[in-house]
């Protein structure tokens, strides 16, 4: 007996993103250039309306960012001051971060994200990935994340919100712009260290 029935569709699995693909490295670093950048300018503009506002309003904010403390707390500030302008930039133009990175963000039919969208992102991305940027806490939410992103090839905001994420080809000049971008972050770490231990280096010497 000749069997007529057409032989069913087996669907092939799904391949999971390749590490290579979703390089997790250079979106933390664009992140971090990204806050470092977005996160000065806003709390230099902060400072000097506090300055104008108050006698004393500017000098009580660069005391409070003073020490071990300070630092801790300044990279709070940063990256929730960072968020905002973030999203505008993620919504209407690029990250200086991700430009550098040749990294985009972007809907699955290739539009942009929108503010609303963008502003849930990294909302999802201070809460989610960072932790605030607090100690121990920051510490864990970034090893799962890149855990995922490593596994998966998507972030859980990514994943949770629909977008997509796509970078430029590993050329020569996306390898010059992402050297310049890793030294820019390595550099102001380096500094903000420095800045926090030489003072308490001081007063121990004398």
């Amino acid at each position: 007996m000749i069997d007529t029935q057409e032989p069913l569709a087996v669907d092939a699995p799904t391949a999971k993103v390749a590490a290579s693909d979703s390089r997790p490295w250079p979106r933390y670093l664009a992140r971090m250039l990204d806050t470092i950048v977005l996160g000065a300018v806003v709390g230099m503009v902060l400072g000097i309306v506090m300055a104008f506002a108050t006698e004393d309003g500017g000098a009580r904010v660069f005391a409070a960012m003073e020490g071990v403390g300070g630092m801790l707390l300044s990279n709070v500030v940063s990256f929730v001051l960072a968020a905002v302008p973030l999203a505008f930039l993620l919504a209407f133009a690029q990250t200086p971060g991700k430009w550098l990175f040749g990294i985009r963000v972007r809907n699955p039919d290739g539009s942009r994200l929108g503010l609303w969208k963008a502003l849930q992102r990294e909302a999802w991305v201070l809460v989610r990935g960072v932790g605030f940027a607090l100690p121990l806490v920051t510490m864990f939410t970034m090893i799962s994340s890149y855990t995922d992103l490593k596994d998966d090839g998507v972030t859980a905001w990514d994943r949770a919100l629909r977008c997509e994420v796509t970078h430029a080809p590993a050329t020569l000049w996306w390898w010059m712009r992402a050297i310049l971008g890793g030294l820019l972050v390595l550099c102001v770490s380096l500094w903000s260290y420095v800045d926090m231990f030489m003072p308490m280096a001081r007063a121990a010497a004398g």
